[in-house]
């Protein structure tokens, strides 16, 4: 604009006006001085600096947003729908938003909103939204766990009410069930007290169970010396049934259970005496003694099966055997590691170690000395000869120490593993290091192999596992799972068998319904042998109980009487008499007063389960018999496990339950067969004020009252006269019934 002078901008307004004027468009003609236009000059120039400033401004604004990531025209269209009321949100409710979701513009609202927000008004209205947003958690949460207690307790209530119809209907309808002739004529020749009902539930086993329990008690009531071995008796019925898994499982429950005669204070407790060395050490020699056992009797059933390739010749023994069957094919294994040989170019190793596993330490020492391994000959004679004063042979402290220092120094790094497993056995090396896994392929090695390496007294300075904590590794490290898993489930059940941990092996058999009964009779014949763990106040009614935190993890406790009434729930209403066999069980458990319940005389469980069996069955003639007309009382079934005053007592406190409940003609009968004869005199008069207004008429209830009640009271009268001292003479008078005219 520099280049342009005034001259040439005024001739280009004088063009533009003459234009105008000959253009006519009808714009009005203005006519103003140079003061005027200067001012309208001045006007515009300052307008227009101002837009100029103001869209500069705008510009810088939108460049700044831009770069923080917010954009402008929504920025404006927010700030003008924006909502200027106060609404604080509650701080439960905003947390719930994620970081992701909320913009910077969002963040810059809130901050620029709680500026004008009074704080105590947000600090009240946030801490009453966290308390109802607390209250109402609280509440969905009781509600619910209302419904679920409902929902449990209506469950329980429901199978209880099942279990108990199908039970009746077994046992009245169901032609189905039947028992076998075998077994029916078994039962069919013993006493009348003992005799099973046609329709009962029970299967063969259960009832063969049964027999047997039935003729324990006989002897056990009959003081019979020595006392029956009721799990021997058990192992010999099972024997008869020709099922091997099943034999196999009692033959070990028998040997693990048939320990040598010990003396134990009777103060001691389960615990105490199952923790003695002497109860522990007889566990491991019955179960090294099973294996062993087992081992053998395998060599020889296999040896038998393949008598030509054995070539046993005329000779017997365990050398023998063990050389038949070190000949055959299925034994290449023993062959595979082995460097030194002996008579007839057998395996020098594999051979001792066969007869050592067989438990024949002679036949081993003789090889070693046919080998001419004098100093392995020597050790076995060692244990020889310690095994005349113990049941198991060992070396002293001294020996075992120079064969672990020889074996980690030389014999460790030699190839032959059998001879490894030979000095492993003799320095009592548990071989933690798997220098012998090749040897240990089989849960039954493995298992005859640790135990002869345990202690039963924690030394420092060996590595030795003890007894217990031997057992707390097979049932705690490695447990159910990892024996189970691609195996037998038998196999587990033969660990915790052969470690002596009876309670969790019967937890084990209670799980497969086809086991339960054998998982029971185990318990039962466990608990008369005094060889199993029982809760002390079976208040819960928990089955398995864990051990205290101060005692090993693998403890268990067996609630015995809520076994006991589980086991027999099945057949105690068809089958009653069956059942008292197994309460007898319980006569020297005490109840507690928490268990007892409307019971407060009862003292032990016998008492207890007889009492509800009663209630539940009202088979009270057959189990507590009925008064004869001539006074004298026909015994019930109880009493063949009970005195007169103890079988009182159990009656006693029936008809004192059965009275609570309204049944009072049944109450008057239960307190006159325990010679309650005051309470029966009460409870006549009770039931003749109701009906000695009415009308006499023939078998109404007013005519079988009064014949009950005048045959009470003639009897009564003519009782002895320490019965009659008891009985009112208004009572004894006739015309005070009112039924006499």
């Amino acid at each position: 604009m520099s280049d342009i002078d005034f001259n040439d901008l005024l001739r280009d307004a004088e063009q533009m006006t003459a234009q105008i004027d000959k253009e006519n468009t009808g714009i009005p003609r203005l006519n103003r001085t140079l003061s005027q236009i200067h001012d309208v000059t001045k006007k515009k120039l300052a307008k227009t600096s101002n837009i100029l400033s103001t869209d500069s401004n705008e510009i810088n604004a939108s460049i700044l947003l831009a770069a923080k990531g917010i954009d402008a025209p929504k920025l404006t269209q927010t700030i003008e729908s924006l909502n200027i009321q106060p609404n604080i949100q509650p701080a439960a409710k905003v947390s719930q938003i994620s970081d992701e979701t909320v913009s910077p513009f969002d963040r810059l609202t809130n901050i620029e909103h709680l500026r004008d927000v009074d704080l105590p008004s947000f600090l009240k209205s946030e801490k009453e939204s966290v308390l109802t947003s607390i209250i109402a958690e609280a509440r969905q949460k009781t509600n619910q766990e209302i419904e679920d207690s409902f929902s449990t307790s209506n469950e329980l209530e429901w199978e209880k009410q099942k279990q108990k119809i199908m039970t009746e209907l077994l046992g009245s309808f169901n032609p189905d069930v039947s028992v076998s002739n075998t077994t029916t004529s078994s039962y069919s020749n013993r006493q009348a007290g003992f005799n099973p009902q046609a329709r009962t539930v029970m299967n063969d086993i259960e009832l063969e169970f049964a027999r047997q329990i039935y003729l324990y008690n006989q002897k056990i009531l009959n003081k019979e010396q020595p006392k029956p071995d009721l799990i021997k008796t058990f192992a010999n019925f099972i024997k008869k049934m020709n099922e091997k898994n099943l034999e196999d499982l009692w033959d070990m429950i028998e040997t693990m259970t048939n320990l040598p005669p010990m003396d134990f204070d009777q103060k001691l407790n389960y615990l105490e005496r199952n923790n003695s060395e002497k109860t522990q050490l007889g566990y491991v020699n019955q179960a090294i003694s099973h294996l062993e056992r087992s081992f053998k009797d395998l060599i020889q059933n296999t040896v038998n099966a393949n008598l030509k390739q054995a070539k046993l010749g005329g000779g017997l023994g365990t050398l023998r055997l063990v050389s038949g069957y070190l000949r055959l094919s299925s034994s290449e294994k023993y062959h595979q590691f082995s460097e030194e040989t002996f008579d007839d170019k057998q395996p020098l190793w594999p051979t001792i170690y066969l007869c050592i596993r067989c438990g024949d330490i002679e036949a081993a020492k003789s090889v070693a000395l046919n080998a001419k391994k004098e100093d392995i000959a020597n050790y076995l004679d060692e244990i020889i000869k310690d095994s005349r004063n113990n049941c198991r042979g060992r070396l002293n402290h001294i020996s075992e120490n120079k064969l672990k220092i020889e074996y980690k120094s030389k014999i460790k790094r030699v190839n032959d593993a059998y001879k490894r497993a030979v000095y492993c056995y003799l320095g009592r090396y548990s071989g933690d290091d798997d220098s012998i896994n090749e040897v240990l392929d089989n849960v039954d090695d493995f298992l005859w192999f640790k135990l002869n390496s345990v202690v039963f007294k924690k030394d420092q300075q060996s590595d030795n596992m003890t007894f217990q904590e031997f057992q707390a590794k097979m049932s705690v490290e490695f447990g159910e799972k990892y024996f189970t898993q691609n195996r037998n489930p038998f196999t587990y059940l033969q660990v915790l068998l052969l470690t002596a941990q009876f309670e969790l092996a019967v937890e084990f058999l209670l799980k497969y319904e086809t086991m339960i009964v054998h998982g029971v009779h185990m318990a039962i014949g466990l608990y008369e042998k005094n060889m199993l763990n029982i809760l002390k106040n079976p208040v819960s009614s928990q089955l398995i109980v864990v051990g205290e935190p101060s005692e090993p993890k693998c403890l268990r406790r067996i609630n015995f009487p809520f076994l006991i009434r589980m086991y027999t729930r099945k057949f105690e209403c068809t089958d009653p008499r069956e059942a008292l066999e197994y309460y007898f069980f319980l006569r020297n458990l005490k109840v507690s007063t928490q268990i007892s319940g409307e019971f407060k005389r009862i003292s032990n469980y016998f008492a207890l389960y007889i009492s509800e069996l009663a209630l539940e069955t009202r088979e009270f003639e057959v189990l507590f018999g009925r008064l004869e007309k001539n006074a004298v009382r026909k015994p019930g079934i109880v009493d063949k496990f009970t005195n007169d005053e103890e079988a009182n007592s159990i009656i006693s406190l029936v008809a004192e339950e059965i009275e609570n409940k309204g049944l009072i003609e049944e109450a008057v009968k239960l307190y006159d067969l325990c010679k309650q004869h005051q309470r029966v005199l009460e409870l006549c008069n009770k039931l003749t004020s109701v009906v000695v207004t009415e009308i006499n008429v023939p078998n109404s209830n007013r005519d079988r009252l009064k014949n009950m009640v005048m045959s009470i009271a003639l009897r009564y009268k003519t009782e002895t006269a320490i019965t009659s001292k008891a009985i009112p003479k208004s009572i004894i008078r006739n015309r005070s019934f009112g039924f006499i005219s």
